[in-house]
């Protein structure tokens, strides 16, 4: 899922046998809407038209209370495009009256625009979508100009003080030209670097072999990630949690600068984090697909209801290591990994507790240290 600036995998114990009090939805991605500007080949959620039923205005201020009252400390605005729900100022200025972190994932592609309107909403850092130089961007994008009114509007949120991270989406097109991204970064105002694997769910499993990259292309992506960190001093390179998992190198991989010995934990989906659909649906993670959508939604029951179920997000809550199945089974790490990210063991193997693409086993495979 996405992170902020600030967070990560921090190594904290938050396994399912601890004690229940632990399961607090510290970190929400709230898909705002459906309805996407852009055509993009890796979208996980097939955006474009808004939901026949979405979220009043009353019923997301609503969740916006919900999410405070359970102890949320950050609330992330995704999509589709969030800038296309006429009501996102409103929202935004809610989550920071009660005290909550409020972040935004956008295309960009409405950012120079509406520039001043973000900025003046007290979002905490705000993170655009960069899938490569102009020419991969635009076609990945499905937009021509994408990749300009990208920068133009990165550039005028930097101009008014925002802080600002970029997101990327590694695939068979953009995975040689990372570096060339990281370079482009810094000079539009960019402060901070996501780097995600595109997974195959959504638009991106019908493009599944030109996108999605295999177990055996890890390890080099890999070393071209701890050589990109090693460049870039204090320039935070996070990676998100669907890259990684117990290589000899997973502390390197997954540490910021000044912040060393991160290590991958588990998923957190259920756990500590919880994604709101634009229809109010409630999941673990958004990331995951439709069909870990908890039975009721926050229009059916309160959202403090729906969480506190014993019954709820069970992939995780009663999750143990005999659950591990195909590539996980029998893992020594299998009790502190627990198959790595939910949404790739799902996008890779069909099941949540196993996935294909653990850098420990292609590391292992291709004898690198």
């Amino acid at each position: 899922m996405l992170k902020s600036f600030e967070r990560g995998v921090r190594g904290e114990d938050f396994s399912p046998e601890k004690s229940s009090p632990r399961w607090r939805p510290l970190f929400c991605v709230w898909e705002l809407t459906l309805a996407c500007n852009a055509r993009c080949a890796h979208c996980g959620s097939d955006a474009g038209r808004p939901r026949d039923d979405e979220l009043t205005t009353d019923e997301a201020l609503g969740v916006v209370d919900q999410l405070a009252d359970l102890g949320c400390r950050s609330i992330t605005f995704s999509g589709g495009e969030p800038l296309l729900r006429h009501d996102w100022p409103e929202l935004a200025q809610a989550v920071v009256r009660r005290g909550v972190l409020a972040e935004l994932i956008t295309n960009g592609l409405l950012v120079a625009d509406r520039a001043d309107d973000i900025a003046g909403s007290g979002f905490h850092a705000v993170n655009v979508s960069i899938d490569g130089p102009r020419e991969i961007h635009d076609a990945l994008r499905g937009v021509a100009g994408a990749y300009e009114r990208l920068m133009d509007g990165a550039r005028a949120l930097s101009g008014r003080g925002v802080r600002l991270g970029a997101v990327t989406q590694i695939n068979r097109r953009n995975v040689g030209l990372l570096s060339e991204i990281r370079g482009s970064l810094e000079p539009a105002g960019i402060q901070g670097w996501q780097l995600q694997l595109t997974m195959r769910h959504g638009r991106a499993a019908q493009r599944e072999n030109d996108l999605c990259l295999s177990p055996d292309e890890l390890t080099g992506l890999e070393q071209v990630i701890l050589d990109l960190k090693s460049r870039s001093g204090d320039f935070p390179i996070q990676v998100a949690d669907n890259i990684g998992y117990m290589s000899r190198r997973e502390p390197v991989l997954r540490s910021d600068p000044g912040r060393p010995g991160r290590f991958w934990t588990g998923c957190q989906a259920g756990l500590t984090v919880v994604g709101i659909t634009s229809h109010g649906k409630v999941r673990g993670c958004l990331s995951l697909p439709e069909a870990f959508e908890e039975p009721a939604s926050v229009r059916d029951r309160p959202l403090a209801d729906i969480w506190r179920d014993e019954s709820a997000f069970s992939y995780n809550r009663r999750f143990n290591p005999g659950r591990l199945d195909g590539p996980c089974a029998g893992c020594p790490f299998g009790r502190i990994c627990r198959g790595g990210c939910t949404s790739l063991a799902v996008a890779t193997t069909g099941s949540p507790f196993g996935t294909t693409h653990c850098l420990r086993r292609t590391s292992d495979a291709t004898g690198r240290p």
